[in-house]
């Protein structure tokens, strides 16, 4: 009986795994095709090329707005690396008046709806000058998110471990660069994949913050490139791949290490 209700199961979740895979297998599919027509199935190696991809990087617009993409995610992995290891670091290792409360506080700003403080964020931004400037896309990327898991993750580090650097003469940045850092990697390489997601993907802080083509990025672009090539589903559909492919080969590339830091910062309280 255990057999047969696993090999539901295995079933079940196989049927799961082909409907959640087969819009983008259908979406790499159609942009190896020149075709306009959606419904068009008949998928052979005689009718597939790499034509779509040609034509959209061809198009100087385009490979701007994929440079824009690279430059903000890799911009943004870096800094919320860096703001959110140092808080993290003080507010589980260093002590200090009002520790737990500024943590709470921080906390509670993730059950804000990043909806409610788009205008808020945008009138700062604007009163800056930072309207249509990479500082406007990169620097709100950081959250308290980050700094939530950078904290459980060093919670785990014994304080013997730090006392013994500090005795040794080490400053607090170097038991956090030298100590501290190697001992939370799958943290931050679970952080960097939830980040470099949020800010390739972003649709509407970018849409609101800039005007200017030149600091589109391709979630905008991709909207822009399909009212135009609208009659054209293959060219939509590699506009598209473009803009799923980079995302999930980073996140396939650190998946082992996602897994292990998401385990870590779960366990910690």
């Amino acid at each position: 009986m255990k057999k047969v209700l696993r090999l539901f199961v295995s079933l079940f979740l196989i049927c799961i795994i082909l409907i959640c895979t087969l819009p983008f297998a259908y979406m790499i599919l159609m942009s190896l095709k020149s075709t306009i027509n959606a419904y068009d199935f008949r998928f052979s190696l005689d009718t597939m090329s790499l034509q779509q991809y040609r034509k959209i990087f061809a198009n100087p617009s385009f490979v701007r707005y994929f440079i824009n993409s690279v430059i903000v995610a890799v911009a943004g992995v870096f800094l919320t690396l860096f703001t959110s290891c140092t808080a993290g670091y003080a507010f589980a290792k260093l002590k200090f008046k009002g520790n737990d409360k500024i943590f709470l506080c921080l906390i509670l700003t993730m059950l804000v709806p990043s909806e409610v403080i788009l205008v808020p964020l945008y009138i700062v931004v604007r009163g800056l000058g930072w309207v249509n400037t990479f500082k406007a896309l990169i620097l709100p990327l950081p959250t308290a998110f980050g700094v939530f898991i950078m904290r459980q993750a060093m919670l785990a580090i014994p304080n013997e471990l730090l006392e013994s650097a500090k005795i040794d003469g080490a400053s607090s940045m170097k038991i956090l660069w030298s100590v501290v850092l190697p001992l939370v990697k799958s943290a931050m390489l679970t952080l960097s994949i939830f980040t470099f997601l949020g800010a390739w993907n972003n649709f509407t802080w970018p849409l609101i913050i800039t005007t200017e083509d030149a600091l589109r990025t391709l979630p905008l672009a991709l909207t822009t490139i399909k009212a135009q090539y609208d009659v054209d589903v293959g060219l939509t559909m590699a506009c598209a791949t473009v803009t799923f492919l980079p995302p999930f080969i980073f996140y396939l590339a650190l998946q082992s290490k996602f897994e292990a830091g998401a385990a870590l910062s779960g366990m910690k309280s």
